[in-house]
């Protein structure tokens, strides 16, 4: 931690920067949705590329350590000062700075709103396809810089795929303004510990003339994850492809109030979109489909309907904070031919620790929720889901997986880098990070460290 007078030093040379050092401030911006706490010497909030600048040149030449922040709904701890600092909070970024129809882009600052932008980009008929979970809240930045996925990720991909360009600082304080190639394209994913993102240039699509969507009861465990990969076989080429097991379609209907769905197992969420003729066609496959293997199906009929079921599937989050107090929540992704054997292991190993599990996820692009449900203040059981996330963990590597889909490393899965890359490749991890940060501004201590040494 900075002692007290460098920071006061600091704030009298960023005079016009506000920068606050009360305890409030230092407490709730010391963590992240990921629920673990830091210890933050200040909190800053530019609201220029001018106070963005000078912020990063001055607290770079006084050794103190900066860690960028949106909203702080990461899982992974990627916004936490676990070395101490300044958080960098970059709500008061929140404008959209320009928007062109015709060549489909739109350029906004890093604090803005995910779903502030969709609401902007509505009204005018486009839209942003990058839809994470947490969009009604988390900023650009932030989704940027955990390379955000989200429903729609099936079809349209995650966030690097609409970057065109980054206005950004690096650790010297340089403003940078470049398409996303060089140093920029390392940015996205590289979960601020590269350099601080003022702005971004993001392509956008027009609306979709028409879409359908539907739940589909599927069957208990992996079952319903190898009918989503029968589905696609026979033609079916959804937008969103999503499962939810049948745990947390319980979890899901008692929070909603609805009646259970496909005698209480698991579900596919499916959504197609495109013109009126190819939703048509691919709506009578997904129909046809379903009768020929007697699965139940929903289809919304109207605007109000799917925008039941869409209010359905972005319940599951909320529904599961019914079950316990922490929720301990990891993003696996696994090759498509490995889902449904994995839903299966996670089930079985979790109840072999007597563990509340919940799955759901992504099982388009193979990413997986994996959720314990516990309270943290019983410590034996907090150790059993300790335990079961190593061995989760052990399973994806097997598997040829990766630790997270969409959440990030942060500071909360470095202990397992080992398990998927080689020492060779840490190190020149470590070596890119020394290159473009040499003084260690950004984020000490979080992902592109080394990870500390198991059982140390």
């Amino acid at each position: 931690m900075p002692p007290e007078r460098s920071i006061r030093r600091l704030s009298q040379r960023l005079r016009g920067v506000a920068l606050r050092s009360e305890a409030y401030y230092r407490i709730v911006y010391a963590r992240d949705a990921a629920g673990r706490s830091g210890r933050a010497a200040a909190v800053a909030f530019p609201r220029s590329l001018e106070d963005l600048a000078r912020l990063v040149r001055e607290a770079g030449q006084a050794g103190v350590p900066l860690v960028m922040r949106g909203a702080g709904t990461g899982f992974s701890g990627g916004a936490v000062p676990v070395e101490g600092g300044i958080v960098v909070s970059t709500e008061k970024l929140s404008r959209i700075l320009g928007f062109d129809p015709e060549a489909g882009w739109v350029e906004v600052e890093a604090g803005l709103v995910n779903g502030r932008l969709q609401e902007y980009l509505e009204r005018r008929g486009f839209f942003y396809p990058p839809d994470p979970a947490s969009f009604r809240v988390s900023t650009i930045g932030g989704n940027i810089a955990e390379n955000a996925g989200g429903p729609r990720a099936y079809k349209y991909g995650v966030t690097r795929r609409y970057v065109r360009a980054l206005v950004w600082v690096d650790a010297g304080g340089a403003v940078h303004e470049t398409a996303l190639e060089g140093p920029a394209a390392l940015l996205p994913g590289a979960e601020g510990t590269l350099g601080a993102i003022y702005s971004a240039r993001l392509g956008v699509l027009p609306k979709p003339d028409v879409c359908c969507t539907a739940l589909i009861a599927a069957g208990r465990g992996g079952e319903a994850l190898g009918v989503g990969g029968e589905m696609l076989s026979a033609g079916v080429m959804p937008s969103v492809l999503e499962f939810i097991d049948e745990k947390t379609m319980r979890c899901v209907s008692e929070y909603r109030r609805l009646p259970a769905f496909g005698s209480g197992g698991g579900c596919l969420f499916v959504e197609i979109d495109g013109c009126g003729g190819e939703v048509a066609m691919q709506r009578g496959l997904l129909e046809s489909f379903c009768r020929a293997r007697r699965l139940e199906c929903f289809a919304a009929r109207d605007a109000a309907r799917r925008e039941m079921l869409w209010e359905l599937r972005r319940a599951v989050s909320p529904s599961l904070a019914r079950r316990g107090i922490t929720k301990v929540n990891e993003d696996v992704s696994l090759p498509l031919g490995r889902l449904a054997e994995a839903v299966d292991w996670i089930h079985a190993a979790a109840l072999e620790l007597d563990l509340d599990c919940y799955v759901f996820g992504h099982c388009g692009d193979g990413n997986l929720h994996v959720n314990i449900m516990t309270d943290r203040r019983r410590s034996e059981e907090m150790r059993r889901a300790e335990g079961f996330v190593e061995r989760l963990f052990e399973y994806v590597a097997r598997a040829g997986g990766t630790l997270s889909g969409e959440h990030g490393i942060g500071i909360t899965k470095r202990d397992y880098l080992g398990m998927i890359f080689s020492p060779a490749e840490i190190e020149l991890q470590g070596r890119l990070r020394q290159a473009l940060d040499p003084a260690g501004v950004f984020s000490p201590g979080a992902y592109f460290a080394p990870p500390p040494q198991r059982g140390a």
